[in-house]
């Protein structure tokens, strides 16, 4: 028996509307864009089952690569008149937003390298804030000059993940403010 079973055939013109429509989903939802990374993140290191600094730091590598995936692909311009897109590279600033290094870390204490700090002031103004009005924060200093930012913390009664969420919420927060500053 012969079945009339359909073959799909890929539509260039679907896949453009497909790709118009994330990009416009995207530009007008910036939470997904602060939250999914952080949830990716947190899937992978419980999926690898991974604990303390090693958790931290896949935790930020993963969230910022998912960060600079949605940065492209917000950036990416809709093409109106079915041809097809080309990507242009990020601009510098975008790529320092992203990246933070864990410099050196002990219980209690944490030395992320954070490039923006270097020639962002007001964003350091921001990040040291929030920090500041953290619960789990005791102290923060600050080094534009070396780009990085010490904090002390109480870590009582929190997982090196939560101290990872925590730490990405804060800087994706203090990321955000600006971002709502400048659509203001």
């Amino acid at each position: 028996m012969i079945s009339n079973a359909s073959i799909p055939i890929t539509n260039p013109q679907k896949i453009q509307e497909t790709e118009e429509q994330l990009i416009h989903f995207l530009r007008q939802h910036n939470e997904v864009e602060m939250i999914l990374p952080v949830i990716i993140g947190v899937f992978v290191t419980s999926r690898f089952q991974l604990r303390g600094t090693n958790a931290l730091l896949v935790n930020l590598a993963v969230a910022s690569l998912f960060r600079q995936v949605f940065a492209t692909i917000k950036n990416q311009p809709i093409n109106t008149d079915n041809s097809v897109a080309t990507t242009g590279a990020m601009n510098a600033n975008e790529e320092s937003e992203s990246e933070y290094t864990i410099v050196h870390s002990i219980p209690g204490r944490i030395r992320i390298k954070v490039p923006r700090l270097a020639e962002d002031q007001e964003f350091a103004q921001r990040l040291q804030q929030l920090l500041n009005e953290d619960n789990y924060v005791i102290q923060v200093r600050l080094n534009p000059s070396a780009a990085s930012v010490i904090i002390n913390y109480d870590g009582q009664g929190l997982s090196d993940i939560e101290l990872g969420l925590r730490l990405l919420s804060i800087f994706s927060q203090a990321q955000g403010n600006e971002e709502a500053a400048n659509v203001s």
